[in-house]
């Protein structure tokens, strides 16, 4: 597996501690992908906000910006993440952010991996199963 990290935003984030998540989930999820999705390689982009909204905005017509975005090319796949939305949600959530990153990333990845919450509850209830059995496996709690 192939990761690679770039900070766009110019904070201090812990982007080897980011790769080393996404190649050890990649593992969990490669037998449990949907429809058998093999990626070679996956790229996290940390972006400031008003760059996740534009990308938001482009590819799912909604004006406002993501905490995540997840895209698809075949066996490649890329993330979209805006640590300072996500540092402002961990603040008001009770979480740490190293946390919620950390959620926020491992979201994305089940994204990437072709699971989806958004058509059903039961789809919705599968998902965060799933997302809730990674953090165990990965040990960052529930």
């Amino acid at each position: 597996m192939d990761v690679t990290v770039v900070n766009r935003t110019g904070a201090r984030v812990p982007t080897a501690a980011l790769s080393r998540m996404v190649a050890r989930a990649s593992v969990q999820l490669r037998g449990r992908a949907v429809g058998r999705r093999r990626l070679r390689r996956i790229s996290v982009v940390l972006v400031r906000p008003r760059e996740s909204r534009r990308l938001e905005r482009r590819f799912l017509g909604k004006d406002r910006p993501a905490s995540v975005l997840s895209f698809h090319y075949g066996t490649e796949g890329e993330l979209i993440l805006t640590p300072a939305l996500i540092r402002r949600a961990a603040g008001g959530g009770g979480d740490s952010y190293p946390r919620a990153l950390a959620g926020m990333l491992l979201h994305g990845l089940l994204h990437l991996y072709g699971w989806h919450h958004e058509g059903s509850r039961y789809q919705a209830r599968r998902f965060e199963a799933r997302e809730r059995g990674l953090r165990r496996a990965l040990g960052l709690g529930r």
